[in-house]
């Protein structure tokens, strides 16, 4: 089960322009320019509701000035920009009835300033759609307003270009990530042959959101570094749009694990959007769900779920509380709970997003099979393995008759249920399972694909199961060599598939052949993380079992205490994998007769899991038996 990282959508959202001939000094037209001018002016100054407020009373001028030719133009201008000022303060329904509105006005015409008022408008409605999830409206509408700039080509470029920009962004919502990137490409290099501008930072943004989707981190970050350094400069420290360049930059840090530096961003970042935007705007609501994400992986569930609270109520009171916003937070609430061992909690949660879900998609839909798989991962979490396997074999379903049986989209699904069978000693099933995902996976990506490496995980770990140890290395050390060549040395792939090999050895009593293996393991997670991090506390817990094997209990004895400064460092001393080290350290102990030691480790590991909310009939697992 996984929290939701959301990304703030990003279209350009056109102002239209507003002139009008020499005036009287109080007539009407000129009052209603003065507020076009200070409403963009607020606008810009990401004054969002002082905008509203401005162009409202725009709007009540131009509705005076009767009907016909440039007056119903100036009132569809007025429409526009104040659905533009309401989109951006997070009311959407007011927006669309604005633009709405305006489209009854605006009919096209074939000249150039109507192509182009019209070209502007469409955008706009379909950057609308896009931000509340009706993507096909959206795309029809992204198209009609492309159709109308081929006929000015020349005169109409940069609305063109946005127009590239927004539609790929859309594509990258939908994960249709290689339609986006050559679109988010022809808009950056025409945009980076212009002065510095708020328009290329946002296809920036976005072409760092795609990058950071598809794990190309080094040029998301480089892309997000500079969007924010364009928006400080121009917009100052404190804008809102500075405050999407914080928050993406920090979400991008929390795809790689890196939540203390995405912290501090974030929080900036809510600073900056409570204070600019209000405490109910939808904005507020991502930054909320993101820094919530964080705290999570940092142990501090108490505030994390007071955000994602928060988060939830933005979300109820903007979209409603049956909208996929509102489930995406039931899910990461679900989460939490889960990280907590607040189980009967999570599945609630996680029913509730389900429920959302199945509701708004259909119960054969592809986000249903996700609902499933993640109310199954929780089953996974308390050693529920049996619970979890109809739950995977129903999202596989789902996602067989959506795609085909060959599909290499469904090896995930066939590696998902073959992990529930391999736990609940169907190892037979599970090998099955994998051979199917592996056969799909070469045919697809060819044999030394990284992709394949799920696949040849759940093989080795099944066929380990059934005492097929000389089988089960050959594809565990298939595994090392696809992942030495990709991701490379210095991967996290490369440490599991040298974690799965020693696994082998240990099983199969060769026990010596075990400990590099391990240790190579623990220098990448090293060189990724740093000394002080739970994954290196797991591998000393690995080391330390090997070590009892190999009767080297001082050894073993250092090992555990190792990883007990740092869980007890990163997790707190209260943490449930602390009372996990305890227990296997009070093991050695005791085999060592040191039983007084071992009952006060006891003691005090007991303490930390009764201070927990374990669900009934849960066993609690050391965490070197988690992979």
């Amino acid at each position: 089960m996984e929290e939701s990282i959301y990304r703030i959508p990003r279209a350009w959202v056109f102002l239209l322009l507003c002139f009008s001939g020499a005036v009287q000094a109080d007539a009407p037209e000129a009052h209603w320019n003065q507020l076009q001018a200070e409403g963009s002016r607020f606008r810009e100054q990401g004054k969002y509701e002082d905008a509203r407020r401005t162009y409202a009373d725009a709007l009540a001028i131009a509705e005076s000035f009767g009907g016909g030719g440039a007056v119903d133009s100036r009132l569809a201008k007025t429409l526009n920009n104040l659905a533009a000022s309401c989109f951006d303060g997070g009311r959407y329904a007011e927006a669309e009835t604005y633009y709405l509105r305006a489209m009854e006005i605006w009919k096209p015409d074939q000249s150039l300033e109507r192509d182009r008022d019209l070209a502007s408008l469409w955008s706009n409605l379909a950057a609308l759609y896009v931000a509340t999830e009706r993507y096909t409206q959206a795309e029809q509408l992204f198209r009609q307003a492309m159709g109308l700039t081929d006929r000015h080509i020349q005169e109409l470029t940069p609305i063109r270009i946005t127009l590239t920009n927004n539609l790929a962004d859309m594509y990258r919502n939908q994960h249709r990530y290689s339609e986006a990137e050559p679109l988010f490409l022809r808009s950056l290099g025409y945009w980076e042959n212009q002065p510095d501008s708020t328009e290329l930072a946002l296809v920036l943004n976005n072409l760092a959101a795609l990058y950071g989707a598809q794990e190309r981190y080094g040029e998301a970050e480089r892309y997000d570094l500079r969007a924010l350094h364009i928006h400080e400069t121009l917009l100052g420290p404190e804008h809102p749009k500075t405050a999407t360049s914080l928050s993406n930059l920090a979400d991008l840090y929390r795809l790689q694990g890196r939540n203390a530096e995405a912290l501090p961003l974030l929080r900036r970042a809510l600073a900056i959007r409570e204070a600019a935007l209000g405490p109910e705007h939808p904005d507020l609501a991502v930054t909320r769900n993101n820094l919530a994400g964080a705290l999570v992986s940092l142990g501090s569930y108490e505030e994390a779920e007071s955000q994602y609270d928060g988060a939830l109520k933005i979300w109820e009171k903007t979209f409603g509380p049956g909208s996929t916003r509102a489930a995406t937070a039931w899910n990461n609430l679900a989460t939490l709970h889960a990280r907590q061992q607040q189980y009967l909690a999570a599945e609630t949660c996680q029913r509730r997003a389900l429920e959302i879900w199945t509701e708004r998609y259909g119960p054969e839909s592809a986000q249903v099979a996700v609902g499933l798989e993640n109310l199954a991962g929780l089953y996974g979490r308390q050693g529920r393995p049996t619970d979890a396997g109809p739950l995977l074999a129903s999202a596989l379903a789902i996602r067989e008759k959506e795609l085909g049986v060959e599909d290499p989209k469904l090896i995930p699904d066939l590696v998902n249920l073959a992990d529930a069978y391999a736990h609940a000693g169907r190892a037979p099933a599970a090998a099955t399972l994998s051979r199917r995902a592996l056969a799909i996976g070469e045919k697809s990506f060819g044999p030394e694909n990284s992709q394949l490496l799920p696949a040849l995980h759940l093989l080795a770990l099944a066929l380990r199961e059934q005492g097929q140890f000389t089988e089960s290395e050959v594809f565990s050390k298939r595994m090392i060599a696809i992942a030495e060549k990709t991701p490379g040395p210095e991967s996290p792939s490369l440490a599991h598939a040298l974690d799965e090999l020693a696994e082998t050895y240990g099983d199969d009593g060769r026990y010596a052949a075990a400990e590099p293996c391990y240790q190579r393991s623990m220098a990448i997670w090293k060189h990724l993380l740093g000394e002080m991090h739970p994954a290196i506390a797991a591998e000393w817990n690995k080391l330390a079992l090997l070590y009892e094997r190999l009767g080297r209990m001082s050894d073993a004895e250092s090992s555990y205490r190792r990883s007990l400064a740092i869980l007890e460092e990163t997790g707190g001393p209260g943490h449930p994998d602390v009372a996990n080290t305890l227990l296997n350290y009070a093991g050695l102990l005791r085999r060592t007769r040191r039983k007084s030691e071992a009952r006060r480790l006891e003691e005090r590991a007991n303490a930390i899991l009764a201070s927990h909310e374990p669900p009934q009939g849960k066993v609690s697992l050391p965490i070197n038996t988690v992979r």
